[in-house]
């Protein structure tokens, strides 16, 4: 079988981490990690099946849209000090977050620092791994079909 360059099987597209960002209460961070700037990923199951002994089955739709997204940095980012302040302050309502993935856009009004990172020192500068739980997240594409 040949494989045919066409739309469907040619280049999908160029990823470039400069059209990527994540902002924490406005503020849009910098100094990343060497490999990693962010992950992202729901809680929760969309729907919930489940079956009696004999097939019969229900499906549960699953209305929560809660996520945690996990944000690596250099230990000397300066960012470091503004989720920092933002774990401290553990302000009711949260903060909020607006993060792109150069393919999904993801924002977020209820956001919390679940835990600040660990530390360290080594031979070179390490990183900073911080959790944030987010509520209602809102997403969508922002790819061109």
């Amino acid at each position: 079988m040949v494989a045919h360059n066409n739309i469907k099987t040619g280049l999908m597209g160029t990823y470039d981490a400069n059209d990527t960002y994540f902002t924490a209460d406005g503020k849009t961070a910098y100094g990343y990690g060497a490999s990693t700037l962010f992950t992202f990923s729901y809680d929760n199951d969309l729907e919930n099946v489940q079956q009696d002994p004999q097939g019969t089955g229900v499906s549960s739709i699953n209305n929560k849209t809660g996520a945690t997204f996990v944000v690596t940095l250099n230990q000397m980012s300066p960012f470091n000090a503004v989720l920092d302040a933002l774990a401290n302050e553990r302000r009711k309502g949260g903060f909020t977050v607006d993060a792109c993935d150069a393919s999904r856009h993801y924002v977020a009004i209820h956001c919390y620092i679940k835990k600040k990172p660990d530390g360290g020192a080594a031979n070179e500068a390490g990183e900073r791994t911080w959790t944030i739980n987010a509520l209602n997240v809102v997403e969508n594409s922002v790819l061109n079909n």
